[in-house]
């Protein structure tokens, strides 16, 4: 028999083998993605980023109407949809090392980057639960990912929700460790992207105050502060200039994204006061059913569970988002997996989540193309939501009755 040491040293052969194989091929993929995109002459979502991270070192700022279109119009093929940079300022700093490059190799960094995050993150939450099946369900999940329309979304125009779902990932590890604190300053770091952090945070925080878990929330104000600093330090008046661009771009946007919001536009045929209704009852309904969830006596929720339900629950009420930002969905996904696994269930049904989620997002594709809208993308994040809880109430069902069990072994 081989000694531990032994093979915790061929581990690690092995990963310096494998890692710059699987850098090579992302880097690949990046550069494919690169020239589809240029041969198409479509735009990109990575533009902006680019190009408030390359203001940022110019000294410029990224809020000013003027410089921002004077930076749009270097691209001929860009058309200038928003009058300023519609996120935080302290985003912009951090894109600013991409932004010494130019746009095109910058883009090609950014996917290679975001393709790694994708693969640790989906790695990291696989190997969270020390499933005996975590090899085996790797691939299946990976495939799916492959194909699953926010993914490819999120890669080909250079969205940065995969910095989310890897800092997600990154809260989830810590605090299944107990490193409350470290966890905290990661979930602070979400207001890079406040339609999605803000909701993330409040929920996240709201579970952290329940549970009595104080490091966690001071990480969350540290990091809260720094960023508040760090923008503040560039430009004193960054944060009313943000709110001035982010309030505009949200009032002409409202009713739009694939929410409960956008659901009520659909139905209402956008009359706003329908839609408030509408949107309103159902986003109430959502966080009585996570708060009722939370605030069950006798139960325990892992960092994983309560950060997969925050999730779903955030692409459902949050007032602007968009199908790109369902890439998030790979923490619930995983998670149940992970549940039926648990609970015994046959492999071929247990990773059938994730394809089971691109076949409905083709079908709901056909129905968008007819009605010209992402808004019927909102069933997605239900369809979710709904499995985490009926996986959260199985698996507690599960576990009771297993607690019940006589124990024979000695008999």
């Amino acid at each position: 028999m081989p000694e531990p040491g032994s093979i915790q040293k061929l581990k690690r052969y092995w990963l310096l083998i494998i890692f710059p194989i699987v850098v090579a091929v992302c880097f690949i993929i990046a550069i494919r993605m690169d020239k589809s995109m240029q041969a198409a002459r479509n735009d990109r979502d990575f533009l902006p980023f680019w190009l408030a991270g390359r203001m940022i070192v110019n000294g410029e700022n990224p809020y000013d109407a003027g410089q921002w279109s004077a930076g749009y119009s270097q691209y001929e093929n860009s058309l200038l949809v928003n009058p300023a940079f519609l996120y935080p300022l302290p985003l912009a700093q951090a894109f600013a090392p991409l932004g010494l490059l130019p746009m095109r190799n910058a883009y090609i960094v950014w996917v290679t980057i975001s393709e790694l995050m994708i693969l640790a993150s989906l790695s990291s939450l696989l190997l969270m639960d020390k499933s005996e099946h975590a090899k085996l369900i790797f691939v299946p999940i990976l495939a799916g990912l492959a194909l699953f329309r926010p993914t490819i979304l999120t890669l080909t125009q250079g969205q940065v929700s995969v910095l989310f779902l890897f800092g997600l990932t990154g809260i989830a590890l810590s605090w299944q460790r107990q490193r409350w604190f470290l966890g905290g300053l990661l979930l602070g770091l979400l207001a890079l992207k406040p339609n999605l952090g803000a909701p993330l945070i409040a929920l996240l925080a709201a579970w952290l105050l329940l549970n009595q878990h104080w490091r966690a929330l001071l990480g969350t104000l540290v990091s809260g502060i720094v960023l508040l600093i760090a923008g503040l330090i560039y430009d004193p008046a960054w944060v009313a200039q943000y709110w001035h661009v982010g309030g505009n771009k949200l009032a002409g946007t409202f009713g739009g994204s694939p929410t409960v919001w956008g659901l009520g536009a659909l139905i209402s045929h956008n009359n706003l006061t329908t839609t408030l209704l509408i949107g309103g009852f159902g986003a109430l309904i959502i966080l009585i059913g996570f708060f009722r969830v939370i605030l069950l006596p006798h139960t325990t929720m892992s960092p994983l569970s309560i950060l997969s339900l925050a999730v779903c629950v955030t692409l459902l009420v949050t007032p602007y988002t968009w199908t790109y930002d369902q890439l998030l969905l790979l923490l619930p996904v995983v998670a149940v997996t992970l549940g039926l696994d648990r609970m015994g269930v046959r492999f071929p049904l247990t990773v059938a989540i994730l394809p089971g989620l691109d076949l409905l997002v083709i079908i709901l594709l056909v129905f968008d193309a007819i009605l010209q809208v992402e808004i019927l993308n909102v069933i997605i994040p239900a369809a979710m939501l709904g499995m985490c809880l009926w996986r959260n109430s199985c698996l507690l069902t599960h576990l009771n009755w297993n607690a019940t069990l006589p124990n024979t072994s000695s008999k």
